[in-house]
């Protein structure tokens, strides 16, 4: 590409010829369906949406209009061309200004919120700069067609890039100098503690805080590499001196009128610590002056948590449970929490200046808290957000005020009225409103704003983290006020978020946020450890929240949940957490959202699971979910699933509500069961347990020599795990709980006497008393549980992308190891219902999981699964079509499970067969016709468990109750 020809597509954006441009760019043309898209805000504010251009069918829109629309505009008018146009570029121009909008995640219905804002103005150099290489990246050489695919990670390289490059960049520059101050003897504590202050004192000298490069000519001019340690100790302290102020006055005053420090100004408060450092080096402070070259004014603040979690050891963050959340993932959490209902109650309002007036005074009682809060990325996000709705409001109110006045002027004018007091207010006001923020350091465009940065507060457990998250707040801040106008600077800083460095399971959260006026927000990404990696802090931590309810299954994570019920026994609000999905599993379940349910919460939205990588360049990959609670009495639930674990959010409909599993249905919470609830179900019991170090059990390569004692293959038996279940492999183990074993075997069988000895050997080393106890009879399994009769063989752990549980019938004389769990099932009903997708359905909602796999229970998956009485026929018609399945697996013969069942690899008679038994099954279940999805069998199953639970407790009710004994006096 010549600069010649990117001067070329600058002059088509600057005459606003973007039908030309994208031919130029060789896209295609639009097609004869696409029309204008026409929308109307009323009071004038009409718009088109013009298609001008498509490439595999991402559509490149523009809207001309003589003053550019608004955020809420613009977001309001992409939420019209998503309708019919799911991926497209939105571009939006007055003929100066324009707005070039694209989706940061894609093509998703949750975009519209979530945009790029690119501003380019005709005529501006460094804009155009920027435009240009843009555009030479989406251009497309000749006769070349790309897909839907391509095509969009094309464009999300051209209009994503920079800011990735950017945020790299300024990590880089913070671990060399990370680096150089630990070679100088810092240790990470004060190496991170300077840095967020250099950090601060970087983004002012590029976003006119003070004086441009006010820092970086202080470094240059006033510091050696001999003193430079001794210097920023004393520019830290001048930062926090009140007497600071005196050198704003013109000409400037006080003791520090005539000093290197004059046009700094004073940040109250946030560096009064004093900071010690070592000697530093010259190398140091030269790249102190390197990084001062960067702008940092273009990094986004929103990322300094992960650039500074580059500093930190990685080890340590899994240890701790640390994992940084993207900005996509916490839009899900606050989103659906606040900020959609705030959005709408804005878009409510919008011609009513006393309502927004309202929502404003409201939004400001308002309390937020994340008490995990890291570097502080949830309360950045939050913050940010919440200052741009407000903003729209006060622009909003402010638009009807000054419609108000003008009406009135006008009235009065036509009236012929002389000049009153009233008269000179109203100017005086308009004047004011039409001022803007044009006023240099004008606190009075500030006081505007009624949200404080003392509305939001952080827990954090380490230090450095929480003083990351205080800086970043007070730069998003920054930001936050330049919309009125660069000028507009919150200096000196007296208002600082809260972030609390403290244990949050430790501390008492009411301390931190005492009960106000208006709700309280809880929200976060809580520490990620599961119930067995928790060190011994850990579960004393558990212990204390949870009380007497602690059983110890729970993960960590699920300590905050205890705590906010606490928090939230006085006050009004919500709490919502990314966690991991094991919460919504299993156990888990009853043990967590039973309390949350007897305390009145229920869940306002939830999203399902999905696989989700961190922004930090070292991406950790955590199966997640978010669930978010509220005690309000009426409200709209939101469920969100989604097709593939990293892909994006579904929309699902919700009926009734969203249950613990995250379904739309009853909120009844699956317990253990003792025995099954279903009249149709027999016990199923786990196999038994060797515990023998490996003495009992023979693989295929010890097999001849075990083999080749006679006495020793008197013993041998098939033996079967999950593992060798599914995949179709042969153990064998010594099984000596026959009524023809004779004790004196041993000592005539050199194997035998080996392998019992052995066995004896490891049970006697173990800490557990039962395996040193069991011991003394070393020839059998420690637990022995095996059938006397045929059964079926369930694997306790299947793979999660099976399609069907692999079960089998399995001979008495196959002994079933621990990994596998029998039943009786002499007619097959067992095996059928099992192979159904019915029981899959429900063993992956309500059942545990071994990391992602699915993992079965006898007392929480089986006992509690909802088999509904069945009629002969409905048995007979189960039982058949669980035979098809084997004569289907029959002539595949040297295939394992599998194989048979790996799912992209199933045969298609296997298909049909599991179709004919679903179709059975479903029917038994009571479904109206044919099921397609998981969620149609998650409601039938709810609704069978609903009322097998509602009928057990009314035959036991109906049981008279057990006298108690007493003592008799004599």
């Amino acid at each position: 590409m010549t600069t010649a020809q990117a001067t070329d597509f600058l002059k088509f954006v600057d005459n606003g010829q973007f039908k030309d441009l994208f031919e130029e760019l060789g896209w295609a043309g639009i097609g004869r369906g696409a029309k204008t898209i026409h929308v109307d805000f009323g009071e004038g504010r009409e718009y088109e949406a013009v298609p001008v251009a498509d490439q595999s069918g991402l559509r490149v829109w523009v809207v001309e209009s003589e003053r550019l629309a608004d955020a809420s505009e613009q977001r309001a008018i992409d939420a019209e061309v998503q309708k019919v146009s799911q991926v497209h570029l939105l571009i939006f121009t007055d003929g100066i200004n324009q707005s070039w909008r694209w989706p940061r995640r894609g093509a998703t219905a949750a975009t519209n919120k979530r945009l790029l804002h690119h501003h380019y103005r005709v005529g501006d150099e460094e804009m155009g700069m920027d435009l240009q290489r843009r555009l030479e990246m989406i251009e497309l050489p000749v006769g070349k067609k790309l897909g839907i695919l391509e095509i969009q990670e094309l464009m999300a390289a051209a209009f994503n890039e920079e800011a990735v490059k950017r945020s790299h960049e300024a990590s880089q520059y913070m671990q060399v100098m990370n680096q150089q101050l630990l070679d100088c003897g810092c240790n990470t504590e004060e190496a991170s503690s300077l840095l967020v202050r250099l950090l601060f004192l970087f983004f002012g000298d590029d976003t006119e805080m003070w004086p441009d490069d006010t820092f970086k000519k202080w470094v240059l001019n006033h510091t050696t590499a001999a003193d430079i340690h001794v210097k920023l100790k004393e520019l830290f302290g001048v930062l926090c001196d009140p007497e600071l102020d005196e050198a704003l006055a013109k000409p400037p005053a006080g003791k520090y009128a005539d000093t290197e420090y004059v046009n700094f100004r004073r940040i109250d408060g946030m560096y009064k610590e004093p900071v010690d450092l070592p000697e530093l080096s010259e190398d140091f402070r030269q790249q102190v002056l390197k990084a001062s070259d960067f702008d940092w004014g273009k990094v986004n603040p929103d990322i300094f948590g992960a650039m500074f979690q580059q500093l930190v050891d990685l080890d340590e963050l899994r240890r701790n449970g640390e994992h940084y959340t993207s900005e996509e993932n916490i839009m899900k959490v606050i989103e659906p929490m606040f900020l959609d209902e705030y959005r709408q109650r804005f878009e409510d309002a919008r011609d009513n200046r006393g309502q927004l007036l309202k929502l404003q005074d409201e939004m400001a009682t308002l309390q937020f808290l994340d008490p995990a809060c890291g570097c502080g990325n949830f309360l950045i996000q939050a913050y940010k957000h919440l200052r741009g709705l407000e903003y729209e409001i006060i622009k909003r109110a402010e638009e009807l005020e000054r419609d108000e006045i003008n009406a009135f002027l006008d009235e009065v004018k036509a009236e012929g009225k002389r000049n009153s007091e009233k008269q000179r207010r109203m100017r005086d006001r308009l004047q004011e409103i039409e001022d803007g923020g044009a006023i240099h350091f004008d606190q009075s465009v500030l006081r505007k704003s009624k949200l404080s940065m003392q509305q939001f507060h952080g827990i954090e457990i380490n230090q450095w983290p929480a003083k990351v998250a205080s800086t970043a707040m007070l730069l998003v801040d920054h930001l936050c006020n330049q919309v009125w106008g660069n000028s507009v600077v919150r200096l000196p800083i007296t208002e600082t978020p809260e972030v609390r460095c403290a244990n949050a399971l430790a501390f008492d959260w009411r301390e931190l946020i005492p009960r106000g006026e208006g709700k309280t927000f809880v929200f976060g990404n809580p520490p990620f450890i599961g119930q067995a990696n928790k060190s011994p802090q850990q579960r004393q931590d558990m212990q204390r929240v949870w009380g007497e309810k602690y059983e110890g299954y729970l993960d960590y994570v699920t300590s905050w949940h205890a705590q906010s019920l606490k928090f939230f026994e006085d006050r009004e609000g919500e709490f919502a957490f990314v966690t991991t999905n094991s919460i919504t599993q299993g156990i888990s379940v009853a043990l967590l959202f039973g309390p949350i349910f007897d305390a009145g919460w229920k869940v306002k939205f939830a999203h399902r699971t999905f696989s989700w990588a961190t922004e930090s360049q070292r991406k950790a990959a955590v199966h997640c979910v978010i669930v978010g609670f509220t005690r309000a009495k009426e409200f709209v639930p939101k469920l969100w699933e989604y097709v593939h674990s990293q892909g994006q959010p579904v929309a699902l409909p919700v009926k009734t509500q969203i249950n613990p599993y995250l379904m739309d249905g009853s909120t009844i919470v699956v317990k253990k069961a003792s025995h099954p609830i279903s009249p149709e179900l027999t016990e199923a019991q786990r196999g038994s347990q060797p515990t023998d170090g490996g003495n009992l059990i023979v693989g295929p390569e010890d097999y001849d020599a075990v083999a080749s004692d006679e006495i020793a293959a008197k013993y041998l038996r098939p033996f079967r795990m999950g593992r060798e279940l599914v995949r179709g492999l042969d153990r064998w183990c010594l099984w000596m709980a026959t009524e023809d074993f004779d004790p004196e075997d041993i000592e005539k069988s050199p194997v035998l006497a080996e392998r019992v000895t052995a066995v004896r050997d490891t049970r006697k080393r173990s800490t557990k008393l039962a395996t040193q106890k069991s011991a003394s009879t070393p020839h059998l399994f420690q637990e022995n549980r095996q059938p006397d009769f045929d059964y079926v063989g369930i694997p306790s752990v299947v793979t999660e992308d099976r399609a069907f549980y692999t079960v089998q019938h399995l001979s008495k004389d196959v002994i079933a190891g621990n990994k596998v769990y029998v039943a009786k099932d002499p007619t097959g009903l067992l095996f059928a219902l099992i192979s159904s997708s019915m029981f899959i359905t429900w063993q992956k909602s309500v059942g545990g999981r071994l990391k992602s796999d699915l993992n079965f229970s006898n007392q929480l998956t089986w006992n509690t699964f909802p088999v509904p009485a069945l009629s002969e026929e409905q048995r007979q018609g189960i039982v058949e079509a669980g035979k098809r399945i084997i004569e289907a697996r029959r002539k595949y013969p040297e295939r394992s499970l599998a194989d048979l069942y790996r799912s992209d690899a199933m045969e298609p008679e296997l298909i049909a067969a599991h179709d004919a038994l679903d179709e059975e099954v479903d029917k038994a279940f009571g479904a109206p016709g044919r099921l397609t999805t998981e969620r149609e069998r998650q409601e039938l199953l709810f609704a069978s468990y609903s009322k097998l639970i509602a009928e057990e407790k009314a035959e036991a009710a109906k049981k008279p109750a057990k006298k108690k004994r007493t003592m008799k006096k004599k």
